[in-house]
């Protein structure tokens, strides 16, 4: 009897020991999250860095990954989602390129949140964490409107227009939350564009270029705004309006239009101190991060994420719920605000 008592034991006792190592084998699996991000900027590197130490701390695995292109990109996911984690990040190089592989990530039960920029053409997408890009836009147009006091009827002024990368769903949003405010001052002729390209097609710049987006406004400064100056420039972010800074500046400008951006990137912010640009949009990058590593660990813990928007970010098959993150406008008189 004793004896069976004591091979009873220990049979118990291996059992025990098995569950605890399968719970504590599982316990990685549980918590692990998979993030692709862009590699286009430092800021994409810092960010997802931090998310990655932010999300490690509280005992996940992540598995963090930079692409170049968008290809490259492609091949990175396909691997993650092969780990099968419990959550898929993603912050794409080509918001248009991934309808196929998170087509699988679907098949496979992966919730995927679009990190910054919507992926667009998919139902794969579960969450999108982003600042309120189409408000982005209408701030740089609202600005725009009272600085030019159009309300009350002030002008003609003239003014080109430039947009980001075709590629980048934001750059879309951006555009149209700015023409929203600007297009009925340039119906009423109060606004006017003298080389009579405002559509998205005819403005955007590839890839974020600000190389592309100087030689455009070169060719403009010699084409239909030649000897004539131009008093606004809708400018998207501060690369583009670096470009158009310089080529302004090697047109023979010394006083320059209104220029807006975004980023607040430093030689923004220098060109801001010096009357070269007039205003920047300031993403705070620590409040998008939080914001994110928050929705990731509801998501992976099973609960549900903080939402603020569930009708605004269509990505061309369904509505994706969002948390949106607040910008704020950066002037020469409230520049301090940027740490």
């Amino acid at each position: 009897m004793k004896k069976c008592i004591t091979w009873f034991s220990l049979a118990a006792l291996a059992a025990v020991l098995l569950l605890l190592a399968g719970c504590g084998g599982s316990g990685g699996a549980e918590k692990s999250v998979a993030v692709s991000f862009a590699n286009s900027s430092s800021s994409w590197q810092k960010n997802g860095q931090t998310i990655q130490e932010m999300l490690e701390k509280e005992g996940f695995t992540v598995d963090l990954q930079f692409a170049d292109t968008a290809d490259q990109q492609i091949e990175q996911i396909k691997k993650q989602i092969a780990a099968h984690p419990k959550c898929l990040v993603i912050g794409a190089v080509d918001s248009e390129a991934l309808t196929d592989v998170l087509a699988e990530a679907k098949e496979k039960k992966i919730p995927v949140i679009a990190y910054d920029r919507l992926i667009m053409n998919t139902d794969a997408v579960s969450y999108y964490a982003a600042f309120d890009n189409e408000a982005v836009g209408e701030a740089m147009g609202d600005y725009i409107e009272a600085a030019l006091n159009l309300k009350s009827g002030a002008g003609p002024f003239r003014m080109e227009v430039f947009a980001g990368d075709p590629a980048d769903n934001n750059a879309h949003l951006f555009f149209s939350g700015a023409m929203d405010v600007l297009q009925p001052y340039i119906d009423k002729g109060q606004l006017i564009i003298p080389s009579g390209e405002q559509s998205f097609e005819q403005v955007n710049t590839k890839g974020w270029e600000p190389k592309r987006a100087g030689e455009r406004m070169t060719r403009l400064l010699n084409g239909p705004d030649a000897g004539q100056h131009l008093d606004v420039i809708l400018s998207p972010n501060d690369g583009i309006a670096g470009g158009i800074r310089e080529a302004l500046a090697a047109g023979g400008y010394t006083s320059m239009p209104l220029l807006t951006g975004q980023d607040a990137e430093s030689k923004a912010l220098e060109a801001i101190r010096g009357g070269q640009q007039t205003i920047t949009i300031y993403k705070d990058p620590e409040l998008l991060v939080a914001k994110s590593v928050r929705m990731i660990k509801a998501v992976v813990e099973g609960t549900q994420p903080d939402i603020n928007d569930v009708k605004s970010y269509n990505n061309g098959v369904i509505t994706v719920p969002a948390y949106l993150c607040t910008p704020l406008i950066i002037d020469k008189n409230n520049i301090g605000e940027v740490r």
